[in-house]
């Protein structure tokens, strides 16, 4: 088996319009910078090396996989994957040609570019193009040349649109004073003793899909469909189910059905005639999609969209893919950031076909725009909260989404390409919003719910602070049994104490804007985060001893002494990193340990910080240098599933979705599990302070109904 040899380090190479960046593995064509995986890189060296000639299958088998044996879906996918990664509006042609039963060769010219021609990374561009471009299908068409005057016409075009719009758009700012209000009436359209979950409406709202778990008889769920015209439900499918999608025209659900609670034997399944007495139920098209990493299906005409995990072989990390069911190819057609938990398929519009995706990042999630096979990307709108749930209007051209934490509905034109002004629509508490109109609502009440569970690390005893009409989280344990915790309500904190069985409304002190994010070991100060500015607080008067300015979505604190350690998302580059604050100066140290997820303090000086790599690091906080903490097996085996850390000084707590482990700081020895969630309950954070563990988790075990809210009278 042949070894590759590979372009040299320090190189670059022209590629067609791109420029090829040995070094970062990337490509940029002055607009766009795009990061190759290792694959894809590994197979544009192959084919830069050997431009000219014909590559084999074998070949690239035995050179780029270095195997006796691939499977042909998976070159097939390497291939596409490639080609639209060397796809955009100044590359638009064809880039490996395919050669009937004999390989594929470059079809790129290639060159050394002059050194005044190299573009700058800080100059690149993260949307592709304005508006997004009509949808092509995923075979030979995607690889049609377009024409030159064609393209002058187009930027033209485009160019007017945006002249045209510019004035208009002012008169729309959400900035505005007056901002509209919508009385809405709810009216419940479903209630059963159950869980209502995994709502899903088809393109042309006609219908929805939601299952149902009846808590008290059985463990397993029911998927319903009701027509929202007459109202009629009609149950589908009984057991381990879940519904994956919808095909575009409304005629058939798609969904999962496992043979055990652990989803270990699962098959895709696929029912129409819905509204007849006799729903016909069948195996989705046989390809090759992998039941057990799909989450989301969705059919649009040929073309196949779904979700699968494990992205870049990150378990929560999700990308969304096409598959063209004509021709058997498949494509990943988003590529999410690693600081998040990727893309969710929203809905699709036609005319062109284009799909509408929300992609999950820490501290806000985006929504954008594109083509089917994922070309002409355009980024609508970013929030500070995801929405799991949109809706287009064909009545205005406009994408519509409602914000549960500010209860407003907010909107997007396709028309002038712009943010609509938002309408103020409170409503129940909710779990999925569906706007079917912007003057009417299609809701699962709220089946979440935030509590605090207080581990006494002495005795080894929990207490819970769960009141009925408060949601506690973000708890700290202060001195002399004060436990404080928030509670949100929309985009507003108001803040508690509890000690004696009482508690105390403090929000009058600490103000709604504020969140209180970590303590010191003594509790003598309290570390707070809002409007972009990180303080020091005093914790008995909540007066400010130190203020930093941070232009960032800060996700996690740790302060230790005189050192406070914060991990953010970069807002221009929307990765993690890791900054190293002290109290008694202004330094702003940054380290260079790529994306950061998690960080607690190992003694005075150290961090351990959880970040993509295979290992924990360390990291000194007066050199800014790091290195591999070396770890059993047994604390190793967490860290795929770890989602937090915390320390005292003897301690680090390591704590998965469900369950808490403490392992001693002096050995990082046998971890030992301490705090442990019922089914359906998720942690979101642990603070450890006075002896005490604080743990915030989440309850998705609340029995809820479907609501429909309606234009009730509306004031301006």
């Amino acid at each position: 088996m042949s070894q590759a040899h590979f372009l040299t380090q320090g190189s670059t190479m022209q590629v067609g319009e791109w420029l090829l960046n040995i070094d970062r593995q990337s490509i940029n064509d002055g607009d766009i910078e795009r990061e190759l995986d290792p694959l894809l890189f590994k197979l544009l060296s192959y084919f830069i090396e050997n431009d000219g000639r014909i590559i084999s299958r074998k070949e690239l088998v035995e050179n780029i996989w270095q195997q006796s044996f691939v499977d042909d879906n998976a070159i097939n996918r390497a291939i596409s994957e490639l080609r639209k990664a060397l796809k955009s509006t100044k590359q638009p042609g064809q880039s490996i040609k395919t050669h009937y039963r004999k390989g594929y060769s470059l079809f790129l010219p290639l060159c050394s570019p002059p050194k005044e021609s190299k573009i700058q990374p800080q100059n690149l561009k993260t949307n592709i193009t304005p508006e997004a471009l009509p949808a092509q299908p995923l075979t030979k068409s995607l690889q049609r040349k377009y024409s030159s005057w064609l393209f002058i016409v187009a930027l033209i075009l485009i160019t007017a649109a945006l002249w045209l719009y510019s004035e208009p758009a002012k008169t729309t700012s959400t900035s505005s004073s007056s901002k509209p209000y919508l009385m809405l009436k709810g009216e419940t359209i479903s209630w059963h003793k159950g869980l209502y979950a995994n709502l899903l409406l088809p393109p042309d709202k006609s219908k929805l899909a939601y299952t149902l778990k009846n808590v008290e008889q059985k463990i397993f769920s029911d998927l319903y469909v009701m027509d929202l015209k007459n109202r009629k439900e009609y149950l589908i499918d009984s057991g381990y189910v879940a519904a994956l999608g919808w095909s575009d025209d409304g005629e058939k659900l798609f969904y999962y059905k496992c043979s055990d609670s652990d989803y270990s034997s699962c098959i895709h399944l696929q029912a129409s005639h819905l509204k007849s007495g006799e729903i016909k139920k069948e195996p989705m098209q046989d390809h090759s999609i992998e039941v057990r990493e799909v989450t989301q299906y969705n059919e649009i005409g040929d073309i196949a969209v779904f979700r699968r995990n494990k992205y870049r072989g990150i378990t929560h990390l999700n990308a969304l893919y096409a598959y063209d069911k004509s021709t058997g190819e498949e494509l990943r057609i988003t590529t999410p950031n690693i600081a998040g938990t990727g893309d969710y398929f929203l809905t699709s519009i036609s005319n062109p076909n284009r799909i509408i995706f929300e992609r999950h990042n820490l501290g806000q999630s985006e929504i954008y725009i594109a083509n089917l096979d994922g070309s002409s990307l355009q980024r609508l709108a970013t929030n500070s909260h995801k929405v799991w749930a949109a809706t287009f209007s064909k009545k205005s051209n406009s994408l519509i989404w409602y914000n549960r934490f500010d209860s407003k509905i907010d909107s997007y034109s396709l028309d002038s390409m712009q943010l609509e002004k938002a309408v103020e629509a409170p409503i129940d508490a909710a779990n999925y919003v569906y706007p079917l109109s912007k003057k009417s609502l299609l809701i699962s009440t709220d089946l979440h719910d935030y509590d605090v569970g207080i581990l006494d690390l002495k005795t080894a005893t929990t207490n819970y602070i769960a009141s009925a009409d408060r949601h506690e989280q973000d708890a700290l344990a202060l001195k002399n049994e004060k436990i404080y915790f928030s509670t949100r309500y929309g985009q507003k904190l108001k803040h508690w104490l509890k000690t004696n069985n009482q508690y105390f409304n403090i929000t009058d002190k600490l103000g709604t804007e504020k969140k209180i994010i970590a303590a010191n070991s003594t509790s003598t100060q309290l570390l707070s985060y809002s409007n972009k500015q990180l303080e020091v607080l005093n914790a008995k008067d909540y007066s400010v001893i130190k203020k930093w300015k941070i232009p960032h979505q800060i996700n996690l604190a740790a302060i230790k002494n005189n050192k406070v350690a914060i991990i953010y998302t970069n807002a221009d580059s929307q990765n993690n990193e890791l900054m190293l604050l002290n109290t008694e100066n202004n330094n702003r140290v940054v380290s260079d340990i790529d994306t950061p997820i998690s960080l607690a303090w190992f003694d005075d000086a150290r961090l351990i910080v959880n970040a993509k790599h295979k290992q924990f690091l360390i990291l000194n906080s007066l050199t800014n240098t790091y290195s591999m903490l070396t770890t059993p097996d047994s604390i190793t085996n967490i860290k795929p599933s770890l989602i937090t850390m915390a320390s005292n000084d003897t301690t680090l707590f390591l704590a998965t979705e469900q369950e808490v482990y403490n392992v001693a700081l002096n050995t990082m020895q046998d971890p030992k599990s301490v705090f442990k969630l019922k089914p359906y309950n998720y942690i979101s954070n642990i603070k450890v302070n006075n002896d005490k563990l604080a743990v915030s988790f989440l309850s998705t075990s609340n029995l809820n109904s479907i609501k429909l809210y309606t234009e009730n009278a509306p004031k301006y």
